[in-house]
């Protein structure tokens, strides 16, 4: 069994009413997410197993703190920015337990049915046509408002938290708020100015390598990931990263590179469209389109 990875009856000694679907279907680092019923209701049920650091016993302890209260800070963000674009939460609210002298938190979501962009990308599909990829690009921007009126960024807009639905009505969702910056609340992050920041790293927008990044990160940066996601889904290129590319140099392209036009990739869409994509993509956060309304507007006028 995979590391991290709890057999069912396991969890199901922790969570009450927990009936499973099949085994884990979903596994990357410290997170494993099951599909299950709870109380009859199908839902995926994600378990993070708290990672362990050795060191000064009250170091140890701050450091299992942050992780379990960034799994609730998710919870909380989501529970306050309600709308179709964004996963909706399950039934059971954050657990801790322990089992085999690890310590695990579980919650749960809804259940969508469909594919995350990353396995559409990497597939053989068609590329999308215009009116699929404007959809994309407003159901993020529509997130990205929502999550701001609350004091949120979401810092990990990226193809893999990104679900394309069977729902017509919500054809796409963004999941997991689980690095999800608040900018009224104290920073999280254990000794921030000794770590490298959260983030996924060819994803990663450039300002978020600056130092004092916690003093001026703002939706713009939400922006520049969106950008890059609605880029990769259109072409199925990366505008940046190539895929032999070390931590490192995924990093120098962010900071120094410009990247590869959309327009390059897909010449069949409008020169307005291309241009708002490349737009998001600035490396200086002022220098991207940030009026919001200015951008649903385009949208609609290119649709």
């Amino acid at each position: 069994m995979q590391s991290g990875v709890l057999n069912p009856d396991t969890l199901k000694h922790h969570i009450r009413d927990l009936d499973f679907v099949g085994p884990c279907c979903d596994s990357g680092g410290y997170k494993s997410v099951y599909i299950a019923r709870v109380a009859g209701r199908k839902e995926a049920l994600k378990v993070l197993r708290i990672r362990k650091i050795e060191g000064d016993p009250d170091i140890v302890e701050a450091f299992c703190d942050e992780q379990v209260t960034r799994v609730k800070r998710e919870v909380k963000a989501l529970k306050e920015c309600h709308i179709p674009e964004l996963v909706k939460l399950g039934t059971v609210a954050p657990v801790e337990f322990d089992y085999n002298d690890e310590k695990y938190i579980a919650y749960s979501e809804e259940f969508l049915e469909g594919s995350d962009l990353r396995k559409l990308i990497n597939s053989e599909r068609p590329l999308p046509v215009i009116g699929e990829v404007i959809q994309l690009f407003q159901s993020l921007l529509k997130c990205i408002q929502k999550l701001w009126q609350h004091g949120y960024v979401h810092r990990d807009i990226k193809p893999a938290n990104v679900i394309k639905t069977t729902d017509p009505d919500r054809p796409f969702v963004l999941l997991d708020l689980g690095i999800a910056y608040a900018v009224h609340e104290t920073s999280l992050t254990l000794r921030h100015d000794e770590r490298m920041p959260l983030a996924t790293y060819r994803y990663l927008a450039p300002e978020m390598m600056q130092p004092d990044f916690r003093e001026h990160i703002d939706y713009r940066t939400d922006l520049y990931t969106t950008g890059m996601t609605v880029f990769e889904y259109a072409s199925g290129q990366h505008p940046l990263a190539k895929g032999s590319d070390d931590l490192m140099r995924t990093i120098s392209r962010a900071l120094r590179q410009a990247p590869v036009p959309l327009k390059h990739y897909r010449n069949d869409f409008p020169d307005s469209f291309c241009d708002l994509v490349d737009g998001l993509l600035k490396k200086k956060p002022a220098l991207r389109p940030a009026n919001m309304a200015m951008l649903f507007r385009k949208l609609e006028e290119i649709s």
